[in-house]
């Protein structure tokens, strides 16, 4: 039987004391979605279930996922394991690491880290939305998971941070979840780099949302996600290309900033930060180092006859440093030569906890990454930024 040890976070160097995690997640609990769900969609429920061969399966809107395949459910909290085979013997609740499933847990491990925080994302939260076209259950879905998570955090004397999770299926539900789920203790929200009317997230048609957000004054994050077949940028090499159930090879996890990169510069285009002056825009787990290239490459093409095509009115690296962030992973060996390039002030770190495509030496890979840095930039990628960007004065 596989048995995962128990690891309750172990302290990194001390230079690296006091960070704030831009972006760890939780595993929910399997029965999330049928506790808190609306009663009208109690029936189409995310849930778990097995398969003939006795590999867990999602279950999405009633039926077995399509694109994700048996078996994984048990590999998700597997940071920091090499060779991962999924198994009857692999669940998804038995392979849970300590910390991410219990809130209490999960505070014990940041403290033993020596962090101040934590801001929290789902799991699968972020596989879900490929599979649902149906507007009214992905606003359902959102609904019960937002309900959820501000629950989890809120014993949690502001370690835990809750951000909502909102799909752009129908605006104006969006800007109203948005709204209820920051009300009830949700510090922002984020999207998907993808929604099923084509329409890029910067599209004016999604203004209502923005708006919210903007009179809100939380910041919106752009989250990767396993992109549905239909709308993906992977699909151009039938070899390697996504297909049904979803193949999460080293291909795809290399190549996933390349549509979180797509979403992220269709914003300028579209002009959003002009029509929303005050918004905060986050773009996490996409790795860091290519935003310096983008910000050359946006500001170049801008400046020449291709710049009237856009809704710009200012060069796109003016609004990257007035309204923008990013999250650098630990184990980005060039990205301080970037951050040195770009400013400081526009970086997060992110763990990625428990996900396994990360190891789970996240403080130490931390600590290098910062090494050649002044010790102001260190403080303000550590902790400083993100507290700022998300109002948690810490």
């Amino acid at each position: 039987m596989f048995t995962k040890p128990v690891k309750k976070g172990r302290p990194g160097p001390s230079s690296v004391s006091g960070a704030i995690d831009a972006d760890g997640h939780v595993l929910e609990p399997p029965d999330t979605w049928q506790k808190h769900i609306d009663p009208a969609y109690r029936e189409r429920a995310i849930g778990l279930s097995k398969n003939s061969d006795g590999l867990e399966v999602f279950l999405i809107d009633g039926k077995p996922s399509r694109l994700l395949p048996p078996g994984f459910p048990g590999v998700l909290g597997g940071m920091g394991e090499e060779d991962i085979v999924p198994g009857p013997d692999r669940t998804y609740v038995k392979c849970a690491p300590f910390g991410a499933m219990i809130a209490n847990e999960r505070v014990e491990r940041i403290q033993n880290e020596r962090m101040r925080a934590a801001i929290l994302y789902p799991t699968i939260g972020i596989l879900w939305e490929s599979e649902v076209r149906d507007p009214g259950l992905a606003g359902a879905y959102c609904r019960a998971y937002n309900r959820w998570i501000v629950d989890f955090c809120s014993d949690s004397m502001g370690q835990l941070i809750p951000i909502a999770h909102v799909s752009l299926g129908d605006a104006t539900e969006a800007a109203r979840e948005l709204e209820r789920a920051v009300r009830a203790g949700a510090r922002g929200a984020f999207i998907h780099p993808f929604n099923w009317q084509r329409k890029s997230p910067g599209h004016p048609d999604f203004d209502l949302f923005w708006a919210k957000a903007q009179d809100l004054g939380v910041p919106i994050s752009l989250h990767p996600t396993a992109d549905p077949p239909e709308l993906s940028v992977h699909n151009r090499f039938d070899e390697v290309m996504q297909r049904e159930p979803f193949d999460f090879t080293w291909f795809y996890d290399v190549t996933v900033a390349q549509g979180m990169q797509q979403a992220f510069v269709s914003v300028f285009h579209h002009g959003l930060f002009d029509r929303f002056p005050k918004l905060k825009l986050v773009v996490l787990e996409s790795q860091a180092g290519w935003i310096g290239y983008l910000l050359d490459r946006m500001d170049e093409v801008f400046h020449g006859p291709l710049g009237r095509t856009t809704r710009m009115k200012e060069p796109p690296s003016h609004y990257f440093k007035r309204q923008c962030w990013i999250s650098a992973d630990p184990d980005e060996k060039a990205v301080s030569r970037i951050i040195d390039f770009v400013g400081a002030d526009r970086f997060f770190w992110a763990s990625d906890f428990p996900h396994p495509d990360h190891d789970d030496d996240y403080l130490d890979e931390l600590a290098e990454l910062l090494e050649p840095l002044p010790q102001d930039s260190r403080q303000a990628i550590l902790w400083r930024n993100v507290s700022e960007c998300y109002g948690l004065g810490r």
